[in-house]
């Protein structure tokens, strides 16, 4: 518990400090009333001036403010606060510490992975656009929601070299998010080709979720790639740095 409380510490230092951190905290909460009050009001004025229903492409707009870009937010925040510590050369100090490597990454994953479901969890029924015999089903996609985390932190604390190039990186992420928007619009026979990105798997089993389907073999599927992924990048983390 005393680690836990010295990163933890020592994290919301680091968030306060730095504007780009504190914006990336700051964003979620704001996701909640633009959902909730903006969709609709989209969809009234659509439907009034153009004819166009926007309902049925909920499930779609509410994966990309929650099932894809929550996640994506704090596996940044927690992938920038990893290269904060390398440019300070705190891990390197580890190293002479009583804290394990292993104990590290468990700490940042489990910092990402429960960041990224919980809110999804919890946001995702605040935004009053969810029928109620759907809550259900939230939780194992919002775990799995919450798994892609991981993946974007360990892809900049992998990849990036230092912070600057780690801010860098953090727009070519983007591919995360707007893949999966494309794959929605693709026959589903297509689809599949998406499930090379991690955080299509989410985003499909949220889309079934919402039209009834069976969308527990995405779960599980995804669970099991982006487990692999978190896997493979955390030893190649680990290499770089160690």
């Amino acid at each position: 518990m005393s680690t836990l409380r010295a990163f933890g510490t020592n994290d919301l230092k680091s968030i306060r400090r730095d504007p780009a951190l504190f914006y990336m905290l700051v964003i979620p909460p704001l996701m909640i009333p633009t959902a909730r009050f903006l969709l609709p009001a989209a969809a009234a004025y659509l439907s009034e001036n153009f004819g166009f229903d926007l309902v049925p492409y909920y499930p779609m707009l509410l994966s990309f403010f929650f099932v894809l870009q929550i996640p994506m937010l704090f596996g940044v925040l927690v992938g920038l606060l990893v290269l904060d510590e390398k440019d300070d050369d705190t891990l390197m100090a580890l190293r002479v510490t009583p804290i394990s490597m292993t104990g590290y990454a468990l700490y940042r994953g489990a910092a990402a992975v429960l960041l990224g479901a919980l809110y999804v969890c919890i946001a995702l029924p605040l935004t009053g656009l969810l029928p109620s015999s759907l809550l259900p089903a939230m939780v194992p996609v919002a775990l799995l929601s919450g798994l892609t985390a991981p993946v974007f932190a360990l892809l900049l604390a992998a990849l990036a070299r230092n912070k600057v190039e780690g801010l860098a990186l953090m727009k070519a992420l983007s591919v995360f998010m707007l893949g999966p928007l494309a794959a929605y619009f693709v026959g589903s026979g297509w689809q599949i080709l998406f499930g090379v990105l991690p955080t299509y798997w989410p985003a499909k089993a949220f889309w079934v979720a919402a039209e009834g389907g069976p969308f527990w073999p995405y779960v599980l599927v995804g669970l099991t790639y982006n487990l692999a992924l978190t896997t493979l990048l955390l030893k190649r983390f680990r290499k770089k740095v160690f």
